[in-house]
């Protein structure tokens, strides 16, 4: 039986990644990954509506993956797309748009699966924490929170249209303070809803870039090294440090970290965010993983084909 090439297509709110794997028998391997900057959900806050620049910028990048999937012979795929198609007013037009220019068939995912995929992806790391914690995931235009604990089958979530993109737009809709309270309020009523769980301080994961980032700079990596960064656990006053660093630094302090650069405004969003988090959950440590939605397809697609 020849080994299978499975990939994996998350069309997020900021990036569109793509990951493409060797399936053996019982373990794979990575051998393309590729990840491009859409920034599908600006101004999406403002009128619902995807703009032309965008829509073009995703499809540019969703034909080049495409391409890839053809060049590599990948036998299988999955191709999602999360909380910026969810909100927008016709997600059915920029799907048939995404298949009729590139041949990739999308799938808008709840918020619900979204959640389901991102616990999917950090199985491996399960045992690590003891088998109960809280993921969360900080992204371009939502966060979700999901409450785990495996060997009582009991799973969790809450999603809240909040990410690093949207964070500003909302703000300037409004008012600082108005999304500041909503935040509260939404992750509030998700702790009140597992205090019986919550009777200890936990481990919890941080699937997102935001932690992978303030990672790097806790480790003072010259440059992101994922390898270096994927699984690392600090403690909550390492994360705190670290936060409370990017706070002090000037924005062309920022831009000249390589870890940060350019993308300093999503980073001190997503530091806002988890702050709130931080704040009202008992976490005492946090890992970090960039692990994202991708593994979690990819092992259910590993499943699915193990089945037929």
């Amino acid at each position: 039986m020849k080994n299978l090439i499975f990939a994996a297509i998350d069309i997020g709110s900021y990036n569109c990644r793509l990951t493409i794997v060797k399936k053996f028998k019982d373990n794979f391997k990575v051998i393309h990954n590729f990840s491009y900057g859409t920034n599908l959900i600006s101004n999406l806050s403002f009128n619902n509506e995807f703009t032309e620049k965008n829509i073009e910028k995703t499809l540019k990048c969703l034909k080049k993956f495409s391409e890839k999937l053809l060049k590599f012979k990948v036998d299988d795929y999955r191709c999602i797309a999360t909380e910026a198609c969810r909100q927008v007013i016709n997600p059915d037009f920029f799907i048939k748009k995404v298949k009729k220019e590139t041949g990739i068939s999308v799938e808008v995912i709840s918020s619900y699966e979204e959640a389901k995929l991102s616990l999917k992806s950090c199985e491996k790391y399960f045992k690590k924490i003891k088998n109960k914690g809280i993921i969360f995931d900080i992204g371009g235009g939502s966060t979700e929170l999901t409450f785990f604990d495996v060997e009582k089958k009991i799973f969790n979530s809450k999603s809240i249209s909040y990410g690093v993109i949207n964070l500003s737009e909302k703000e300037d809709i409004y008012g600082k303070e108005f999304v500041t309270k909503q935040l509260k309020d939404h992750f509030n009523f998700f702790k009140n809803s597992l205090l019986q769980f919550l009777d200890f301080e936990f481990v919890s994961i941080g699937s997102c870039s935001t932690v992978t980032t303030l990672c790097a700079i806790h480790k003072k990596l010259d440059f992101f090294d994922l390898k270096k960064i994927e699984g690392h656990l600090m403690n909550k006053n390492q994360l705190l440090d670290s936060i409370n660093l990017i706070k002090s630094l000037q924005i062309r302090d920022l831009k000249k970290m390589s870890c940060v650069g350019s993308r300093y405004k999503l980073l001190l969003n997503g530091i806002v965010i988890l702050n709130i988090i931080l704040d009202i959950f008992p976490i005492n440590k946090v890992m970090a993983s960039q692990n994202g939605l991708r593994e979690g397809m990819l092992r259910n697609l590993f499943i699915t084909h193990e089945k037929n």
